[in-house]
């Protein structure tokens, strides 16, 4: 079986195991010492406690190194302690008397003689004596503030050498013993951890563009698997709206070209019926350019839609005056309600500013405008007030039209949805959704108040960059 290496199962295993390995290791290794430690300290307790009856003896004769060596006192106190060795060095370093049988000092009395003259503490040393291990201790014996010599005391530990190799030996067996399970738990382990995953991974592949309605059951486990089918979903359920808005977008751009397009199509053939008159030609063209002009209307609608769609929509960092934009847009007004003799009053506060992208913001305006003349029957009125309340600036469009019934009014802002009174009047039903949508874009509020036969009002919020000033 081929084992990939860079898979997620793999690493958790290998994490897994080598974790445990390493912390076996460490508690093994921990007991072993720890147990080493505890012997050896009772050792030296025992040797210290020899030493210093040892220095008693000597320090208690009041007389030189070469002459406490011959008292037999030294010796009956430790005679009856097989295995016992005593050593006394003198004042240079010198082995003045032992109970080793062997004539020759051995070398480490040199090094444990520098050792315990520099300091009053015992110092503890591991030597082979004729290959057997022995545990050493060196005491200083100072008489009248001056080194007399130094007492090395030892004690055979064979006995327990061989017991701590031996628990080395068992707990090295032990642990090796454990690397199988170890590996083969870890095998389990990860397959338990991913089989929830490959399960979402296996349940994803069988979702397609067809399919998007479908969702992976929640585990309810409130742990990061429950968290990857709760955001596997959310982005089902994204991908489903994005499929959605498309065929959306597609349908609406299909239902709004077919009728210009048809419109103009008969014209022409219309015209090329049969030989016209320059009039009659003329007149064709006319129709035919309000024809085009609507689906000039039509596309730049479409474009703005396509703009609105797109999640991350461009509004750039750029401030304009907001003001300004709605004094142009009062000037256009005045030329839209002319014909209708309509009359307009503003109140527009000076030097708004808001950040964003002014066309967009100059074309939602200018289609609520629109509206509010093309409903406003002949000799109306219209207003527009601009002011700034609460950190942001406030425009009021007013008309004094037939209004909107409560019915049709949550309808509003839907594309395409033209109300029940507006069958006489040209529109596409694109321009409030396009307003809707870039005022939302810029951080905005927008809502209609209307009622039946006294008009309507829309009511546009937008955040100021300097609300202080």
């Amino acid at each position: 079986m081929i084992i990939n290496t860079k898979s997620i199962r793999f690493r958790i295993l290998l994490w897994y195991t080598l974790t445990l390995f390493l912390a076996t290791a460490f508690i093994f290794s921990s007991f072993y010492f720890v147990t080493r430690q505890i012997i050896f300290s009772q050792v030296d307790k025992e040797l210290s406690t020899h030493a210093v009856k040892l220095t008693e003896i000597v320090t208690r004769q009041g007389v030189n190194m070469h002459e406490a060596m011959l008292k037999q006192q030294l010796y009956s106190e430790f005679s009856q302690i097989p295995g016992m060795v005593v050593v006394l060095l003198d004042k240079d370093g010198n082995a003045v008397n032992s109970s080793l049988t062997t004539e020759n000092p051995h070398d480490f009395y040199k090094s444990l003689f520098e050792s315990a003259k520099h300091t009053n503490q015992a110092v503890y040393s591991n030597e082979d004596i004729k290959n057997s291990p022995m545990r050493f201790t060196a005491q200083a014996v100072r008489y009248n503030n001056s080194l007399a010599g130094v007492i090395l005391v030892a004690h055979p530990i064979d006995a327990i050498q061989k017991s701590l190799n031996s628990l080395l030996n068992t707990l090295g067996i032990v642990f090796l013993l454990l690397i199988l399970p170890t590996i083969l738990g870890g095998r389990l382990l990860a397959g338990k951890i991913m089989r929830p995953i490959s399960n979402i991974s296996n349940r994803m592949e069988k979702i397609s563009s067809e399919h998007l309605d479908e969702r992976i059951d929640n585990p309810k486990t409130e742990d990061e698997i429950e968290k990857l089918t709760t955001t596997f979903n959310n982005l089902l359920g994204r991908m489903q709206e994005a499929f959605h808005r498309e065929r959306q977008f597609i349908g609406d751009v299909a239902h709004e070209l077919k009728t210009p397009v048809a419109t103009l199509r008969s014209e022409i053939e219309l015209v090329l019926s049969k030989k016209r008159t320059e009039h009659e030609y003329k007149r064709a063209l006319e129709e035919t350019l309000v024809d085009a002009n609507r689906l000039s209307t039509i596309i730049k609608n479409i474009l703005d839609l396509a703009w609105l769609e797109a999640e991350n929509a461009q509004l750039g960092e750029r401030y304009f005056n907001l003001s300004n934009v709605v004094n142009e847009i009062r000037e256009i007004a005045l030329k839209l309600g002319s014909q209708k003799q309509i009359k307009l009053q503003e109140k527009i506060e000076a030097n708004l500013e808001i950040t964003g992208d002014e066309d967009k913001i100059s074309r939602a305006i200018l289609n609520i405008v629109d509206n509010a003349i093309k409903y406003t029957p002949n000799k109306g009125l219209v207003s527009i007030a601009l002011y700034k309340r609460n950190k942001r600036a406030i425009l009021e469009i007013k008309d004094t039209g037939a209004g909107i019934s409560e019915k049709e009014l949550p309808h509003v802002f839907e594309r395409f949805y033209r109300g029940s009174k507006t069958t006489k009047t040209l529109g596409s039903g694109l321009g409030l959704a396009i307003a809707q949508g870039i005022i939302q874009a810029h951080k905005g509020l927008i809502k209609i108040v209307s009622k039946v036969g006294k008009g309507t009002s829309v009511i546009i919020s937008l955040p100021l960059v300097n609300p202080f000033d």
